[in-house]
């Protein structure tokens, strides 16, 4: 089969006649799913093979019903199967495209596009796979009942800091596209460090308590749902129907697979809520430069230009912390973003919004994120 010819970049993307393209890329082929696109399905399955299992079950006992349940079954396949190969429906096919004005990205005939010198914020989160990650580009103004936010992400592109570092028109590091690279050593060749600090609390908030308290109900729900079972399938030879037979086994598989379905919620609520959220707090790390300010939680980082932040908001968290709550600004923006300080429910900290959470001093940092940007003779972060 011949290869198909690719659409002229200008073509495709109908630059303007004076536009210059300056990169042009597209996802890696392979790249490995992120977490939700693998658990998903792999939760449809199981449920899949129950109601398989009791469907069989039905018709060995020749009860009405089991092609009903079976049809089910089949149905919650089919959403898996949709589910898993998603990703490479939806991103496999796009093209990006960096220019001397605008990002823009492309799959079909669906385009759209951002003003790269509009941008509010950045944010790259990695990949399992080395050298690759999602670039995510933000233009979130106002707030408030009108509030909106334009966005377009470039899904497993290959050293999205390298693209992010071209996007803001600057020299990108040596050691960009190296994700196991310490944050200050990515930074641009000339980029001065003023501050740095992490969160000096727990590292939790309420939403990981209670994701924690859901994971303990259901892990007390389910512990009984697989001992009761297991003791009527024990009492099932002494009814009739022995241990060898094709109706005790699908019974016993089909409840094993149930209990077993419930407690691995459980445990993995239970660890989302505090392992993981106490983990990745600890691994949470803010850096103040002389052009941007840089929030990394995990694999996730964000790039925010400090021309962009105008004030901040400040609210009390626990044992006397402060969450520093960045108001930012837009070119020709009638009004600000406040990062989620003015609404009821505080964003949450896996999103890595544009939020300092629990700092000791906020007051030394303030002043040093609202002063003129300088180069005072101040240390490096360690």
């Amino acid at each position: 089969m011949e290869p198909v010819e690719m659409e002229p970049v200008e073509a495709a993307f109908r630059l303007l006649p004076s536009e210059r393209v300056l990169w042009e890329g597209g996802p890696r082929r392979g790249a490995p799913r992120a977490q939700g696109w693998r658990l998903v399905p792999a939760i449809l399955v199981t449920l899949s093979a129950i109601v398989g299992l009791f469907a069989g079950l039905l018709h060995l006992v020749e009860l009405p019903g089991s092609s009903q349940v079976a049809l089910i079954g089949v149905y919650l396949l089919a959403f898996a199967i949709a589910i898993w190969v998603a990703p490479s429906l939806l991103f496999d096919p796009c093209r990006y495209v960096v220019t001397d004005r605008r990002v823009l990205w492309k799959r079909g005939k669906i385009r759209r596009s951002i003003d790269r010198h509009a941008l509010t914020y950045a944010r790259i989160k990695w990949s399992a796979a080395p050298n690759l990650g999602d670039l995510e580009l933000v233009r979130a103004v106002p707030f408030g009942p009108l509030a909106r936010k334009q966005r377009l992400v470039l899904h497993a592109v290959e050293a999205p800091d390298r693209v992010l570092a071209l996007i803001r028109d600057a020299a990108p590091s040596e050691h960009a596209g190296d994700r196991l690279t310490p944050l200050i050593d990515r930074l641009d060749p000339d980029e001065v460090v003023l501050w740095g600090g992490a969160p000096e609390g727990t590292g939790i908030d309420w939403r990981h308590v209670l994701t924690t308290l859901l994971g303990v109900g259901v892990l007390l729900v389910g512990l009984p749902s697989g001992v009761r079972p297991a003791v009527l399938l024990a009492h099932l030879e002494e009814l009739g129907l022995p241990m060898t037979s094709g109706t005790w086994l699908m019974l016993f598989t089909a409840m094993a697979l149930t209990a077993t379905l419930i407690l691995a919620v459980g445990v993995w609520l239970a660890w989302h809520g505090i392992v993981r959220a106490r983990g990745l707090g600890q691994d949470t790390e803010y850096l103040l430069t002389d052009r941007r300010l840089l929030i990394r939680r995990g694999l996730t980082e964000l790039s925010l230009d400090r021309g962009r932040i105008v004030d901040v908001a400040e609210t009390r968290g626990w044992w006397g912390l402060t969450h520093m709550y960045l108001v930012l600004d837009g070119p020709d923006a009638r009004a600000l973003a406040d990062s989620g300080a003015l609404g009821v429910i505080t964003p949450s900290r896996d999103s890595v919004p544009p939020i300092l959470y629990e700092l000791r001093d906020p007051a030394a940092f303030k002043s040093l994120l609202l002063g003129r940007p300088s180069r005072p003779s101040v240390p490096h972060a360690a």
